[in-house]
């Protein structure tokens, strides 16, 4: 494990609104400084970074931590990897074996990787078939150098290539480059062309295989591994970021990139196999504040466009929607029309509301009167959830135009539709609330719901430890009579064993207690130390209170517990 001084060293070097800005917008607020939250969609910033404590945490959904908790959130990092990223930042050397007792690690999976990819471009050097594929794809050598792409063979030879330079079976199957059967141990890959999926610092972190013929499946993604979640990576970014100030394209596969690249269009980037979701968003707006969605022509790809506009609309950037006639795709497009036609494309490329627009009219035959209330129901919920009040009216006059009825109508059946879906939201706002307070749903600490009383007084404890060291001496000495035996809930036994332990042995960073727990169990705990800040918590009757109600609720718990027991035996 990496010594708790190091990383304490690292942190303190690392000042965690530097760490932050990078990725957030910061704004000072009092002594404190606040943005909009990087882990959900939010209008109003309510994520806070704690300059006093050196923690963040987001008012809105509840994601909390330190400067080390934050780089695991938002990389998704395990914790050593996540150390050794801000290490890096601050020049602080750690020893390569300092955590080698905590598993397969990132680097190691990254390192693998890169041997893979290695062996995969090898490969297609001597495969007349894999090359001849790409040749037929229009792919020049100098594309396939860029984007270094290779060949999966049927056989063995990466599990022979990856053992011979000393790595393990375990190795190979957490990188998901190989799996195990009855039969043993067989490559994830094979019989396929492959395309290295790199992020933005340069390292392999996955693969994507296609198929050459019309065999299913037609693309096989690597699954997540330590080194790779498929719902925070693109495809390309990694030179896509240089060139996207102005805009991103976002396309549907890995060929349609490799196509739009070749031909001048470096601001392309694809999904992994799976539909957008809000993290791949929350990393374009990164990079750029506005998204062509470059779909395939065919209703399943402009269906995907629809349900991608909406995540990307309300992760904050301009969408604008392509429609590609004469072509599936726009690799076909390109081919056949050129580099230019696609520019003229590009330009002619419809807002979101004038592709739902056409989309409504291509489905109802608004000459009709059944067609066009039909059609007017359909754009009213829709202008209902464009925030501006500009573009609701300019959307409201185009749709009258067009239907041919009032503006004024249109006008009181979209407030009617705001109204409705005010109320939706805060009903379920109310009841996320709610069921929050109860512990209802808590993954973190399911014994929540069962015991409310006994955890919010369990939280109130352990923020006010954490806050306050020396209400641990008093525990540790005897002076205040309070064991894990007094907690109800497991996690948060768990976490007093662990603060306990701590700060009885001189720590005082809980950072440092990410090597024990995950990211979202770090973020609940520096949660319970947000919450007791600025309050009368210093004191002893608010401490003292909250271990009598503690104790109190426990006993309720054996009482009841006793009941059950004796109503099962009849007594």
């Amino acid at each position: 494990m990496i010594p708790d001084n190091i990383i304490e060293e690292i942190k303190a070097r690392n000042e965690i609104s530097d760490v932050i800005s990078t990725y957030v917008t910061l704004r000072k607020a009092g002594s404190n400084m606040n943005g909009l939250c990087p882990f959900h969609n939010e209008k109003t910033p309510s994520f806070t970074v704690f300059t006093a404590t050196q923690s963040f945490y987001c008012f809105g959904c509840g994601a909390a931590g330190d400067a080390i908790t934050f780089i695991r959130k938002i990389e998704n990092l395990e914790y050593a990897d996540a150390v050794r990223a801000l290490a890096k930042r601050s020049g602080i050397e750690i020893p390569e074996d300092a955590d080698r007792d905590r598993g397969v690690r990132r680097s190691r999976i990254l390192e693998m990787n890169k041997e893979a990819a290695r062996f995969f471009r090898s490969q297609l050097m001597t495969s007349g078939e894999a090359k001849a594929y790409f040749i037929k794809r229009g792919l020049t050598q100098r594309v396939l150098d860029r984007f270094g792409l290779g060949f999966a063979p049927r056989g063995f030879g990466l599990i022979d290539h990856l053992k011979k330079l000393g790595y393990t079976e375990e190795e190979m199957i957490t990188a998901k480059l190989a799996g195990k059967g009855e039969r043993g141990m067989f490559p994830f890959f094979r019989n396929r062309v492959m395309f290295p999926i790199i992020d933005t610092a340069g390292s392999v972190i996955a693969f994507g295989g296609r198929v050459m013929d019309n065999s299913l499946p037609k693309y096989l993604n690597t699954p997540d591994t330590p080194a790779f979640s498929k719902g925070r990576n693109l495809f390309a970014l990694n030179y896509a970021r240089n060139h996207c100030a102005e805009e991103l394209i976002l396309c549907e596969g890995y060929m349609d990139v490799i196509a739009l690249h070749a031909a001048g269009f470096q601001n392309a980037v694809a999904t992994l196999g799976t539909a957008l979701t809000q993290e791949q968003a929350r990393l374009m707006k990164r990079y750029t504040g506005k998204v062509i969605i470059s779909y395939d022509g065919d209703r399943a790809g402009q269906n995907a466009a629809d349900r991608a506009s909406a995540i990307l609309t309300e992760a904050g950037l301009e969408v604008r929607i392509l429609r590609i006639k004469d072509a599936k795709d726009p690799d076909e497009y390109i081919k056949s029309f050129g580099p230019d036609a696609f520019k003229r494309l590009l330009k002619g490329s419809e807002t979101k509301f004038d592709f739902i627009l056409s989309n409504v009219l291509a489905r109802h035959d608004v000459a009709t009167s059944d067609g066009k209330i039909k059609a007017a129901a359909e754009l009213c919920a829709e202008i209902a959830k464009v925030r501006s009040a500009v573009e609701q009216e300019l959307y409201i006059e185009k749709t009258a135009s067009v239907l041919g009825v009032e503006a004024a109508s249109l006008k009181s059946d979209v407030k009617k539709q705001v109204r409705k879906r005010n109320a939706e939201q805060n009903s379920s706002f109310e009841k996320q609330m709610m069921n929050k307070a109860l512990g209802i749903g808590d993954k973190i600490n399911p014994d929540h719901s069962g015991n409310p009383r006994a955890s919010a007084a369990e939280e109130a404890i352990l923020g006010i430890m954490m806050l306050h060291p020396e209400r641990v001496t008093d525990i540790v000495s005897g002076k205040i009579a309070l064991t894990e035996e007094d907690f109800v809930t497991g996690f948060n036994r768990k976490v007093f064993i662990a603060v306990r332990k701590l700060f009885s042995e001189g720590g005082r960073d809980i950072g440092v207690l990410g090597s024990e727990f995950s990211q979202a169990e770090m973020g609940r705990i520096y949660e319970m130390q947000v919450k007791r800040e600025g309050l009368e918590s210093s004191s002893d009757t608010v401490f003292l209170d909250n271990i009598n109600a503690l104790k109190a609720a426990s006993v309720a718990q054996e009482t009841d517990i006793e009941k059950i027991i004796k109503a099962k035996l009849g007594q």
